[in-house]
């Protein structure tokens, strides 16, 4: 005895399901031996207005189903949900004609003298539940997908509209499912075990989904199939459409119609307040700790931050080690370089080096971005430049800038870096001897200013498509070009920070500023001159921090 309790207990969502079978066939039987006793208590104006009841109360449930399913399609995406609801809708409507063109109701389109366009209707009302939850079973429960809303409305309502036509208009199309004074067609037989086969290989697909999710949804969902299948068996017993078997068969489908209400309907519209109370439970249960846990994140906070600071400062150490000018004795040429990062790292990047006695590089840029992503990859950017230039001395190709940026930009595209990334630079070579500047520029956004020994200032034309992950539409092919300059001629090279540089009352810097400042100082040699901007823009900004990195360059051919 024990054992069957245990065994009971294990699987008691199952049992439930037998003892529903066994319930359902005491009725039955019960049934058989009242089938007089109802008829005599039972007229047809009784029978109707039970029918109209338990029908319309149906068609009401497919309704609402369909109606909820749809509202909820636009935030859930559940493509079961609105599949199923767009089924109740077609079945709404089949219902609802079906108990219009019962015999002895009013005249639906044509007078109801025969019960062969109502048990029709019926039996396709049928076929599209059997069909729509067999469909359904194999559809995932969390299967996203976007539709067109429109479609579950005008496909049920097409199909339903054309059926109610056909079997009212042209009844000879669809093979006779019931003859008066002959009972129900063997066509109608067949098809209601065909739709209890397709019932019971429903409830098989959801039980096998059960087991797996414990859905108590999914549960009442073959119930429901099964009483279902109930509903269908009486309705191949009954002779008369006014007999106990046809009562007993509506009383079966609204139960199984009013538990798929509550699977579908109130779960779609509790399962949003249930995770809200959840939710609200959880919140009150951190707000009871509140104290405690504030205290312990704070001091992990504060740990993290204490971390996130060192390793910060010591990635700054490390940037300003790369690109610190070593060697200030250039000879025939000065440089003076300025960076100011709007955070611990900057993004912007400058430098200069010697390539051989006769020829210096540099090049300046920015990256996308702030802080440490664009700080490490001005660190790869140094290090593939660096690599690039060995490989071009080796190659005694050491005045080809354009060469360096498409190898850059040929590089960058075999990076793991985001397709978002990207970097803006100009590349330079400049010869001592010749005095001729050889420069490509790839995306730079601002337009290098030439301040001739005279005093004469003129912006450089620049252009260039900036490194970024952009291969497949493009080849990355930069262009050469060369300025020829003069003693005690000086050119400016900077990045956008500069003149984007706002003061208290957000007003930019700008470049027209900038260029007033060289003009009148363009005798001043480089060191005081660079030294000079800075204390421009800062004076301009007023103690307002900066927004984004400033790195400037300033050239001067001194011989």
């Amino acid at each position: 005895m024990r054992n069957v309790i245990d065994i009971f207990l294990k699987y008691k969502e199952y049992a439930l399901l037998v003892i529903i079978a066994v319930f359902a066939n005491l009725v039955f039987g019960i049934a058989y031996l009242l089938k007089e006793q109802f008829s005599a208590v039972m007229s047809v104006d009784s029978f109707l207005v039970w029918h109209n009841v338990l029908e319309f109360t149906s068609v009401l449930i497919s309704f609402t189903v369909f109606v909820v399913s749809y509202y909820t399609y636009e935030q859930t995406g559940n493509l079961r949900s609105v599949f199923l609801g767009s089924v109740f809708l077609g079945v709404g409507m089949l219902d609802a004609f079906h108990t219009l063109s019962y015999k002895g109701m009013p005249a639906f389109l044509i007078e109801n003298i025969s019960s062969n366009r109502a048990t029709t209707l019926w039996i396709i009302a049928r076929i599209f539940t059997a069909l729509g939850f067999f469909v359904a079973s194999h559809i995932p429960v969390n299967v996203k997908i976007r539709f067109n809303r429109i479609i579950f409305v005008g496909i049920p309502l097409f199909i339903s509209i054309l059926i109610l036509y056909l079997t009212t208009y042209h009844p000879g199309l669809l093979p006779p499912m019931y003859i008066e004074g002959m009972g129900l067609t063997p066509h109608k037989i067949r098809l209601e075990y065909l739709i209890i086969i397709l019932f019971a290989l429903s409830i098989l697909m959801f039980v096998r989904e059960y087991k797996a999710s414990k859905n108590k949804m999914v549960l009442l969902l073959c119930i429901s199939l099964e009483i279902a299948i109930f509903s269908e068996a009486a309705f191949v017993l009954y002779f008369n459409v006014y007999d106990i078997y046809n009562y007993l068969g509506h009383i079966f489908k609204f139960i199984a119609f009013f538990i798929i209400f509550r699977a579908i309907f109130i779960n779609d519209i509790q399962e949003p307040y249930r995770k809200l109370s959840k939710a609200k439970q959880k919140l009150r249960e951190h707000a009871d700790n509140l104290d405690m846990i504030v205290r312990e994140r704070t001091k992990e906070l504060e740990n993290l931050n204490q971390k996130l600071m060192e390793d910060l400062k010591y990635a700054r150490d490390i940037q300003k080690s790369v690109f610190t000018l070593r060697n200030q004795d250039w000879e025939k040429v000065r440089f003076e370089v300025k960076n100011y990062s709007s955070e611990t790292v900057s993004g912007d990047f400058c430098n200069v080096f010697k390539i051989d006695n006769d020829n210096i590089g540099f090049y300046i840029g920015d990256v996308s971005g702030h802080g440490v992503p664009a700080a490490m990859l001005t660190i790869f950017l140094n290090q593939t430049i660096k690599t690039l230039i060995e490989m071009e001395i080796n190659e005694l190709n050491i005045i080809s800038p354009s060469e360096v940026l498409e190898n850059i930009y040929r590089s960058f595209n075999t990076t793991n870096f985001d397709e978002h990334v990207y970097i803006v630079m100009l590349y330079a070579v400049y010869n001592k001897n010749t005095h001729i500047l050889t420069y490509s520029s790839a995306g730079l956004n601002v337009l290098p200013i030439f301040i001739k020994s005279s005093g004469e200032i003129s912006e450089i034309e620049i252009k260039g498509f900036p490194i970024c992950k952009f291969i497949e539409f493009y080849n990355g092919e930069y262009q050469n070009h060369m300025l020829k300059l003069n003693k005690n001629d000086k050119i400016l090279f900077y990045t956008d920070g500069l003149i984007e540089a706002q003061n208290t009352d957000n007003s930019f810097f700008g470049d027209m500023r900038l260029k007033k400042i060289l003009q009148e100082n363009h005798n001043k040699p480089a060191s005081e001159l660079s030294s000079l901007i800075s204390n421009n823009i800062f004076g301009f900004t007023g103690g307002k921090e900066i927004k984004d990195d400033i790195t400037f360059l300033l050239m001067e051919v001194v011989e």
